[in-house]
């Protein structure tokens, strides 16, 4: 393969398995039921080859993966930064000794009440997200919540960054995309009325949604969405593409490993939307850039982000206060925003 050029290092979100202990109805991962594991040793192929700064494991439930284990302790012991996002499932069957292995660990919670989270992700799912918490706080283990700004949980955002404050960890919120279905999608008065919510509750850490970063006056380290710029989704099938939510990709982990240059070149490429003739002379093209791209691509890629705000002539109203970044592996991965008490 051909080294890639300068001093860049790389985090990928890897989908080590299909498999999940639960069948939440908006995840993104489970049309069809594939049953996919990804090959262990393309795995170690990858970290071999490429200049990898840090990996986070999600989208089925990684304990599910038959050489998990082995994996993990492969990759700790290579000194490669590691995330991992689950339903509490895997925290409850690592050992202290493996957990340490992590950096930071994302529970996913969509609802800041047992009453109203486990009829969505299952009986026993709240409480196994605070047992896992619990289990990381003794631990000194970095935690957060992870939760996906839906229209079904919009109006208890701003509750859900309470809970986060009151165990004293991070909320991680990720808005939902159309992969599958529109019918969880946000409204765009739910949206930033969410948004507000839990900035009037919370300190902002990081933020690399682009339409947002244009409405609190952040300029990210790189102006639009961050996705197929340092990081890279890895599905379970082994395709290879520029953010999580989208399933289609010409580039397998093989071709990624055997000549990166190009292969990212294709990856960026399928990324690459025209800016919006609006976008062109706006005051906040520098932060936002057309905003997310996987919300654009999946809905329409002629128009700017569905939420901006500068189209409507309707300037949301968000108290942004900011504290230091924790070096989350999740702050420049995706088009996310991290709360902290």
């Amino acid at each position: 393969m051909r080294n890639d050029n300068g001093s860049s290092r790389f985090t990928f979100g890897i989908g080590l398995t299909d498999k999940c202990n639960t069948n939440c109805p908006h995840c993104y991962s489970r049309a069809g039921n594939q049953q996919n594991d990804l090959d262990y040793d393309q795995i170690i192929g990858l970290v071999n080859a490429l200049p990898v700064h840090s990996l986070n494991f999600g989208t089925g439930e990684s304990i599910l993966y038959p050489r998990f284990f082995e994996l993990i302790r492969e990759l700790s012991d290579r000194k490669i930064k590691m995330a991992l996002t689950t339903n509490g499932f895997t925290v409850q069957e690592l050992s202290e000794s493996d957990l340490y292995r992590f950096h930071d660990i994302d529970f996913s919670l969509d609802f800041p009440e047992k009453a109203t989270n486990d009829p969505w992700r299952g009986t026993g799912s709240f409480e196994c997200v605070m047992d896992g918490i619990a289990r990381c706080r003794q631990l000194g283990i970095e935690a957060s919540l992870v939760s996906c700004l839906m229209q079904h949980n919009s109006a208890v955002m701003g509750k859900l960054a309470e809970l986060a404050c009151k165990l004293g960890i991070n909320l991680r919120v990720n808005i939902y995309k159309p992969v599958n279905s529109n019918q969880y999608k946000p409204t765009y008065n739910q949206f930033w009325a969410a948004i507000a919510d839990m900035a009037s509750t919370a300190h902002i850490t990081a933020c690399s949604e682009p339409i947002i970063n244009a409405a609190i006056g952040h300029l990210a380290n790189q102006p639009g969405a961050p996705c197929g710029q340092n990081s890279f989704r890895i599905h379970s099938d082994g395709k290879v593409m520029g953010c999580v939510y989208l399933k289609q990709s010409s580039v397998t982990i093989d071709q990624l490993i055997d000549d990166f240059l190009t292969s990212r070149e294709t990856i960026v490429e399928s990324l690459n939307l025209a800016l919006p003739a609006v976008c062109k002379d706006c005051d906040y093209l520098k932060a936002c850039a057309g905003g997310c791209t996987a919300r654009r691509l999946l809905g329409k890629p002629d128009e700017p982000d569905e939420y901006c705000f500068v189209v409507r002539g309707d300037q949301p109203k968000i108290s942004a206060k900011w504290d230091k970044s924790h070096n989350l592996v999740h702050e420049n991965y995706l088009c996310t925003m991290i709360f902290s008490a």
